[in-house]
Order: C-alpha cells, then sequence, then structure tokens
C-alpha cells in the first residue's frame, strides 16, 4: 500500500479502483432518478466522470441512469403514478 505524506492529511492510493467512488455515485443518482427525473442528469454526469478516470464499468451506470430517467418520466410525467405511494 501506497501512502504519502503530504503533511496534514495523508492520502493511502490503492484502497478501490480509480473512478469507483464515482461510478457509485452514478448508481445512486440513477436509483433517485425513478423519484426525481432530474437527478438521472447528475448519474450521467458522475458516469462520465468515472470514465475519465478509467473504470471500466462506467457504461453500466450511463446506461441505468438514462434508463431510470426514462422511467421517471414515464411514471411521474405520463402515467400521474408516484413511485412511493
Amino acid at each position: 500500500m501506497n501512502s504519502i505524506d503530504t503533511g496534514r492529511r495523508r492520502q493511502v492510493d490503492g484502497l478501490t479502483a480509480p473512478g469507483k467512488a464515482s461510478f457509485d455515485w452514478a448508481i445512486l443518482f440513477a436509483a433517485l432518478a425513478l423519484v426525481v427525473p432530474a437527478s438521472g442528469l447528475a448519474g450521467a454526469f458522475f458516469a462520465d466522470r468515472s470514465r475519465r478516470k478509467g473504470y471500466q464499468r462506467w457504461k453500466a451506470a450511463l446506461a441505468m441512469a438514462l434508463w431510470c430517467v426514462f422511467l421517471g418520466v414515464v411514471l411521474t410525467g405520463f402515467l400521474k403514478m408516484p413511485v412511493f405511494p
């Protein structure tokens, strides 16, 4: 495990894959897009951020964000059916 002492705080590299945290945030915002479709845009942003950091599963997060935005718009906009009763 590589650690670099930066004076006030300590930074540890190698605990998770680069871009994994952005992937996790993308999935969280994608799930929230079922209730609030606009949060799917944040999910797409985090999926792109995960792509820029080199995480291989960024496509899954982007697809899920866009799909959940579509479902959220259909459920709340067209069917007038809230996700939570």
